[in-house]
């Protein structure tokens, strides 16, 4: 039978399977709003609002040129809400799985400023250096907790599998007398053979009860204390935490705050316990008409003397998103050199310890061989 041509050009019609297939894309797309969509979004309603665009039309021209279904649905409910004569704000506030605390209070406050397109591109730039940051902070550490994680299960597979096979050799020669370093190999081999699932079992508890520890405020205080407290990378989280507070409270000042809403959501931001204590107490100073540097003086552990003196001088000079400027040209190339060098230092440190242990076992072994070499001898 020939296919007429209405029948070829017939429009194709999906089927229920089809749309099943769609449906099931869309909502995962729809959960995959990361940080750089996020990013993403603020510098392109930026753009558009610094070129003339109205809220609405950019709304429509950012849910038009998508391909991401989760952008595609917020633009649709923001531009939903401002029809509905509703603030960008106020539609942000409206999708907390999507945007946060932090990215209702400022944008709003780039709305009462008249500021919104340069506040929504300073968003996107802190979101851009924070993550750029944190990448290579967490890169900094990653490579030497991979070689620690590898080198226990090494070890232990070594002597739980390997080891048992070459001291059962030792036996078979009776009277052999074996270095002490070989005999402490093969005392180690036979505790992880008798015990290993007692080591395995202390370790899921030990994990799960830290877990749960370190989950608590209190936990989260302590591990951060003893984080700050470790050579080079406490210096490093410092710093980090540091740039953080300064680059976010620069914003924030941008966007029109006052000092009170900045240090309030500042504790949002910087949800570390310790760093919500200090907040805190600056706020009680505030609310006292203190000045920020009469409160930050007496935290050295978290903010250095020299932050704060700058601080003290922004006040004073009625200048601080300057002296907030030179802070973080200083610690920001602090940051990138301590990034910089912790992974020149901590690689090397881990490759000796690793080595340290291969040297011990291989020194274990080639004793056990040279003494059965003189035993045959004999």
């Amino acid at each position: 039978m020939v296919e007429t041509e209405e029948q070829k050009t017939q429009e194709y019609k999906p089927g229920p399977i089809d749309n099943m297939i769609v449906s099931t894309l869309q909502s995962i797309d729809r959960g995959s709003f990361w940080s750089k969509d996020k990013i993403l979004f603020f510098k392109e309603v930026a753009y558009l609002l610094s070129g003339g665009v109205s809220l609405v039309e950019a709304m429509n021209i950012i849910g038009q040129s998508s391909d991401n279904y989760a952008l595609k649905e917020i633009s649709r409910n923001i531009l939903a809400f401002i029809r509905r004569g509703k603030s960008f704000s106020y539609a942000l506030n409206r999708l907390p799985d999507y945007f946060d605390q932090g990215d209702y209070t400022i944008v709003k406050a780039g709305e009462m400023s008249g500021n919104l397109p340069m506040i929504l591109q300073s968003l996107a730039t802190e979101y851009v250096y924070v993550k750029d940051m944190k990448n290579k902070y967490v890169g900094a550490l990653l490579y030497p907790a991979i070689l620690i994680v590898v080198a226990i299960v090494a070890v232990f597979a070594l002597f739980l599998l390997v080891l048992p096979n070459i001291f059962s050799i030792a036996e078979s020669f009776q009277n052999l007398q074996l270095p002490w370093i070989t005999r402490a190999l093969h005392d180690t081999s036979i505790f992880f053979q008798t015990q290993w699932k007692a080591i395995l079992g202390t370790v899921a508890w030990l994990s799960l009860v830290l877990g749960v520890f370190f989950s608590t405020e209190f936990g989260k205080k302590t591990w951060f204390s003893i984080l700050l407290n470790i050579p080079l990378i406490g210096k490093m989280t410092k710093y980090f935490y540091i740039v953080k507070f300064c680059r976010y409270m620069k914003l924030m000042m941008a966007a029109g705050m006052n000092y009170i809403q900045t240090f309030q959501l500042l504790r949002d931001i910087l949800w570390i316990p310790a760093y919500t204590n200090m907040i805190e107490r600056v706020l009680v100073g505030l609310g006292k008409w203190e000045t920020i540097y009469n409160t930050l003086q007496y935290e050295t552990d978290l903010i250095p003397s020299d932050v704060s003196v700058m601080i003290k001088v922004g006040e004073e000079t009625a200048n601080l998103s300057n002296s907030l400027d030179n802070v973080l040209k200083m610690y920001e190339d602090d940051l990138n050199n301590l990034i910089s060098t912790s992974s020149k230092i901590i690689e090397p440190v881990m490759l000796i310890f690793v080595g340290w242990i291969v040297v011990v076992i291989a020194l274990g072994i080639f004793g056990l061989i040279l003494q059965i070499m003189q035993w045959a001898g004999m």
